[in-house]
């Protein structure tokens, strides 16, 4: 028990005490009140009976109650339960013995009080209810009958007490449900309702005792979702939300005592396997991520009719002790490195995701910069496109000039162009660097790059231009193209721009199987494939337009 958790337990349980003991004095005093205090040898066997009860119950429940603040002992209501069953009898015992002493009758106060401070509302009206009853009844069988001072004066103390029990009843309800609400704050993580990153240092490392006392292993795994930035910007941080809240509920359902899970970050989760090593420990998590995707995958698809352009997916890392750490934040450190070793090992993709989640609340113009990291990234990727992506640029924004087109489709130029090869990212490297011509399962393979781009930047918000460049940069003039076969001026103009640039700076770019080709020879290449290849309407001003480009740059 936390010290705060302690310290208002405490404030509350001294006001229980006290009302009990109040209560029970009370009760002594009406008892001593009815016989004027006669406290000596004439005093009836059933009085100084009941008398030694009282006292003894008086001395035992106190002593019960304050001997587990002085020693380490567990709460328990056998106290009340106890102090019920002696004071409900004794009671009614005295009322029947005092017969027509009014005084008596709020005896039946001390048994309501205490079954509402100690079960609740429900069970303290019950308990009036069961009083009031009793103290009817016997009055019914001392007088035959109901005067109507007698019957007033039950009707009267049985409703306060009724009221009385009913109000404290309530008022201890109150204080145990914030007791509860706030362990629930303090402990849980109010979206996904696992433990939070505080309670799991402190349950881990009572696992962690018992563990070592145990002689057992114990595994922990972080779970990260992969781009959960991307995500949240893309479908919204409701959205965002919904998928945590699912993979929460998922893990509830999935780990049973006692395995149990926590939320570790914003996007992480970690598990805790008692009792498990590593590699038996892992089996389940392996499970658990296909499910966790798939419960994510639905929670998107409620929203949009397309599952997402990447698949949902996490990354694992893993500690065990006691091979890894025998306490709880080194064993957390050593999952989080496994966790980062992970992460490493996937490649550049995830700097593109990072860096597109990033740009997707910028206007295009404000995003410039991240742009020309994430071009870097690519040209990084594939070597034999280092500088092409600019050239690119160049030429296609050196035909708008000439086009006289207007500022916005200049600026999604600049960027589509720039952009062009960015589904590259989905292709593996050795194909994209490969020496000499491609097969046709790899061709089939490299085709699938602009369908990547454009889903990646397809929905944020001000790149919707940008994600059609990306898409139809490869369609043919005649319909032969790829990945829509779009033909003629199906195919939007800025990616018409982008496919004589693109192509042109291919022709002329040296490559390891072949020299690029000069300026005239390339000019030929265009011409000779105008109407096939390239808009027939675009060929002549695209090459007067890059001419003096090209030769600056040879030059």
């Amino acid at each position: 028990m936390r010290p705060w958790e302690h310290k208002r337990a405490t404030e509350i349980s001294e006001y229980v005490i006290v009302t009990h003991i109040s209560s029970l004095l009370i009760f002594l005093m009406i008892i001593f009140s009815f016989y004027n205090l006669p406290l000596g040898s004439g005093l009836p066997v059933a009085l100084v009976f009941a008398f030694v009860i009282s006292a003894l119950g008086i001395t035992v429940y106190t002593a019960r109650k304050i001997l587990p603040k002085i020693l380490p002992l567990g709460p328990s209501r056998l106290d009340e339960i106890l102090l019920l069953l002696v004071v409900f009898p004794l009671t009614f015992i005295f009322l029947w013995v005092s017969h027509n002493f009014y005084g008596a009758k709020v005896l039946i106060l001390v048994p309501a009080i205490i079954a509402a401070t100690a079960f609740g509302k429900a069970m303290g009206t019950i308990g009036a209810i069961l009083a009031s009853g009793l103290l009817f009844f016997l009055d019914y069988r001392l007088y035959l009958h109901f005067p109507p001072e007698v019957f007033q004066t039950d009707v009267i103390v049985s409703s306060v007490i009724i009221l009385l029990s009913w109000l404290m009843g309530g008022l201890m309800e109150v204080e145990r449900r914030a007791q509860k609400e706030l362990l629930q704050l303090a402990d849980y993580d109010q979206l996904t309702g696992l433990y939070n990153h505080r309670c799991l240092q402190e349950k881990l490392a009572l696992s962690l005792k018992e563990a070592a006392e145990k002689g057992q292993p114990l595994t922990v795994v972080l779970l990260d979702i992969d781009q959960f930035k991307y995500y949240n910007a893309v479908y919204g941080y409701q959205k965002g939300d919904e998928i945590l809240a699912a993979i929460g509920k998922l893990l509830l359902e999935e780990l049973l005592s006692p395995f149990y899970a926590a939320r570790y970050a914003n996007d992480e989760f970690a598990l805790v396997f008692p009792g498990k090593e590593k590699e038996r420990a892992l089996k389940m998590p392996t499970e658990l991520k296909e499910k966790i995707a798939q419960a994510a995958t639905l929670c998107l698809l409620e929203s949009h009719l397309e599952p997402p352009s990447k698949p949902f997916a996490l990354t694992m890392g893993s500690a065990s002790f006691p091979d890894d750490a025998d306490t709880a934040l080194p064993l957390i450190r050593a999952a989080e490195n496994d966790l980062f070793r992970a992460k490493s090992s996937q490649g550049k993709a995830r700097l593109y995701q990072s860096i597109l989640s990033e740009i997707c609340a910028l206007k295009i113009k404000e995003a410039f910069p991240t742009l020309q990291t994430l071009v870097a990234l690519i040209n990084t990727k594939d070597r034999y496109t280092y500088g092409h992506s600019e050239r690119v640029m160049s030429y296609a924004l050196a035909l708008a000039e000439k086009l006289n087109l207007p500022e916005e489709d200049k600026d999604a130029l600049r960027y589509g162009s720039y952009l062009h090869d960015l589904g590259k990212i989905e292709i593996e490297s050795n194909l994209l660097n490969k020496n000499g011509p491609l097969n046709d399962k790899e061709w089939e393979i490299m085709k699938t790059h602009p369908i990547w781009g454009s889903e990646l930047v397809k929905p944020l918000i001000f790149f919707q231009k940008i994600a059609l460049i990306l898409r139809y940069h490869h369609e043919n003039y005649d319909g032969s193209g790829y990945p829509d076969g779009l033909k003629g001026k199906e195919i939007p103009l800025l990616a018409r721009i982008v496919r004589l640039a693109d192509s042109f700076d291919a022709m002329t770019t040296d490559r390891p199987y072949r020299k690029g080709l000069t300026f005239e020879q390339a000019s030929e290449e265009l011409k000779r494939h105008a109407g096939v290849f390239y808009d027939p309407e675009l060929v002549k001003p695209f090459l007067e337009a890059v001419k003096e480009i090209y030769q600056a740059e040879k030059s």
